[in-house]
């Protein structure tokens, strides 16, 4: 299973991405940040179906990524709030036949789910 998350910096500022662990990964979130960071959605599925979502926001949402000089981040700009980003990503998954689902909300590697396992 591959995972696609959607996060929230401790700046507020949305961001997303995909992993093979969310464990770890949220990990590596948490020691850059100095404190806890929930991925406030976590999708999980087959990983073509996960990366190819990923890519779509990459391409499609472009005016909403949140560029470093000519570097685009995998972080949306101020004005996007995380109700629309998430309706946009379902809408993608509904849209596309994305075979991934979310499978936890708020989530964070101090919890014990079965996708820990």
């Amino acid at each position: 299973m591959y995972y696609f998350y959607i996060i929230v910096s401790a700046f507020g500022r949305i961001g997303f991405g995909i992993t093979s662990n969310p464990r770890e990964r949220n990990k590596q979130y948490c020691s850059h940040s100095g404190g806890i960071v929930d991925f406030v959605y976590l999708y999980g599925g087959l990983s073509t179906h996960a990366k190819a979502l990923e890519r779509t926001i990459k391409t499609q949402y472009t005016d909403h990524i949140w560029m470093i000089d000519d570097w685009a981040t995998e972080w949306l700009n101020d004005d996007v709030a995380i109700e629309d980003f998430h309706e946009y990503v379902d809408q993608l998954i509904t849209e596309r036949h994305f075979r991934v689902t979310q499978v936890s909300k708020n989530y964070n590697f101090q919890q014990d789910l079965a996708l820990d396992k």
